[in-house]
């Protein structure tokens, strides 16, 4: 397909070509001899008069482009036409009354879609195609509305216009990944219309709320109704805190009896045992810094390996694929070859001796060395010497916990929240540390409810997490029995209202999550509208960017 140069390459034909120092002007001139009138269709040879019309088009070599078009008009000859005189027209290349070219508008109309009004504009600016931002955000309402078939499993979930005051609503097609719609409220009756309109939908995947199951049965009764498993979890978790929060008084026993349990496990030991250093999580920079040292490490056993069995250092150099002068060093070196730290210096570095000696004296606190060290003359900043501080601090701390256990203060343990006695009961036990797994144990021996919660909740997570429909009528049994605890029947209760849509959510494949991810994309959306747009621009924005 040859490259076209100009829009509408066979309407339009280049005369003149003018360049300046920012912008490119183009004489144009229409191929056509006859143009045909709008009104009754009959083609005119017969010219009336010439002007000259200018078109924007997509810049050239970060230069603006500009079309002038030596338009022409007719005489229509036909007796019955109302129109005497009428200009030609090039529906290939741009549309009447228009100032920029089709392709230079669907540029823009990209630009607006992704960026918005005010970024659109500068970014447009900086491409060689200047507009404003108020023209930007009336192409997007312009733009049809992308056309979608109706989804056969659609899902639905709430999302906030407006953090705890205002909420909408969007659509999703499951099986396409893609949006459907979106609207301005959260109602059963704006479901239930969509759902009229709109005849197909086989599968609704949903939340737990009444309002989106109202609209699903009104909107569309044959329809199978799917409930998201991480909302069944998560209602799980909630009614495990409300429950943690009847139980105040036996969770602070279960503390008191923890606390000395711990007292005595430290008293009995005679010999005094060095804390074990904590597994601390490397940062992706150690950890790069790591997988280097390892690969350096894994070359110099190689060259070891092949210096002793007699080859070359010239040989090792070309098989391994380093210099000879690297393979000298590690036959040379005797041991595998640290790399030596960098030193870089510090404003600091004059003061240490100064701030080392009144740390010994006492004196721990950063903000007053830091204004000692000002009185010196010191002109760093605060972090630098707080940052200094810490490794001393951090030192004194591994000693006293390195330190015989009898000596050691007794820290109290802070009460448990009734989410984390939510989660503890929840856990399993492998992923609960030595400390935890006391507190669990004495909370399961005080208060028998909470070793039943605690029992029922893992059960039900077990089976949520392994779709075992098949035991979700004798779980809902259990925790709806008298001795069962009160927010886990209250929790069984709503199970049962909601029955079908759960065995669903346990058997099909469907869920919201891929719903939840076009909401965190709709969120990015609005907050670079910075809250200013209104809800049809964002509605065309996302659907189209979908």
């Amino acid at each position: 397909m040859p490259l076209c140069l100009l829009p509408g390459a066979g309407a339009l034909g280049c005369e003149q070509v003018e360049v300046a120092a920012d912008v490119v002007t183009v004489h144009v001139r229409s191929k056509k001899r006859s143009g045909v009138c709008p009104l009754c269709g009959r083609r005119s040879t017969r010219v009336h008069s010439h002007y000259a019309r200018t078109l924007a088009d997509l810049p050239c070599q970060g230069r603006r482009v500009r079309l002038l078009w030596h338009s022409r008009r007719f005489f229509c000859d036909h007796r019955r036409c109302l129109r005497r005189i009428f200009t030609e027209r090039l529906p290939e290349v741009a549309t009447r009354y228009a100032r920029k070219t089709h392709r230079c508008h669907e540029a823009l109309g990209h630009i607006a879609l992704t960026c918005g009004g005010e970024a659109g504009a500068r970014l447009a600016g900086q491409l060689g195609l200047p507009t404003s931002p108020d023209h930007l955000l009336r192409i997007i309402r312009h733009l049809p509305e992308p056309q979608a078939p109706t989804p056969h499993v659609l899902g639905v979930d709430d999302w906030a216009l407006r953090r705890g005051q205002r909420y909408g609503t969007i659509l999703c097609d499951l099986q396409r990944h893609k949006p459907v719609d979106l609207f301005p409220e959260r109602s059963a009756q704006g479901l239930c219309d969509w759902l009229g309109a709109h005849s197909g939908v086989g599968v609704i995947s949903r939340d737990r709320g009444d309002e989106y199951a109202r609209g699903a049965r009104a909107g569309a009764p044959d329809a199978v109704q799917v409930a998201d498993r991480w909302h069944l979890l998560h209602n799980l978790h909630e009614a495990m805190m409300r429950e943690a929060g009847h139980h105040d008084r036996p969770i602070g026993e279960a503390m008191k009896a923890a606390e000395s349990q711990q007292r005595r496990r430290c008293e009995s030991s005679t010999s005094p045992q060095p804390a074990s250093p904590k597994l601390q999580r490397l940062t992706r920079a150690e950890q790069r810094q790591q997988a280097n040292r390892d690969r350096r490490q894994q070359r110099y056993q190689r060259v070891i390996a092949l210096h002793r069995q007699g080859v070359s250092l010239r040989a090792i150099a070309s098989h391994l694929g380093m210099s000879r002068g690297t393979a000298r060093r590690f036959v040379q070196a005797g041991g595998f070859p640290e790399r030596a730290d960098r030193h870089f210096y510090r404003r600091i570095d004059p003061f240490v001796t100064y701030l080392r000696r009144r740390w010994e004296q006492g004196c721990r606190n950063a903000a007053t060395l830091f204004r000692e060290l000002q009185q010196k003359g010191f002109t760093g900043s605060y972090s630098s010497v707080s940052r200094r501080v810490a490794v001393w601090r951090d030192r004194v701390q591994h000693d006293h916990a390195a330190a015989p256990a009898l000596t050691r203060k007794q820290i109290r343990t802070r009460r448990p929240s009734p989410r984390r006695v939510a989660w503890l009961l929840t856990l399993k036990r492998t992923d609960l540390k030595a400390e935890e797994q006391i507190l669990r144990q004495t909370l399961r021996t005080v208060c028998p409810l909470l070793k039943r919660a605690g029992t029922l909740a893992r059960w039900f997570a077990r089976l949520v997490r392994n779709r075992q429909a098949h035991k979700l009528k004798a779980w809902i049994v259990c925790a709806s029995a008298h001795d069962a605890p009160p927010e886990l029947r209250r929790f069984a209760r709503g199970l049962l209202e909601d029955l079908p849509s759960i065995e669903a959510a346990l058997t099909l494949p469907w869920s919201n999550g891929q719903v939840e991810g076009q909401i965190n994309r709709l969120k990015l959306i609005k907050r670079q509208m910075y809250g200013r747009a209104n809800f049809d621009l964002l509605r065309a924005r996302f659907l189209h960017a979908g």
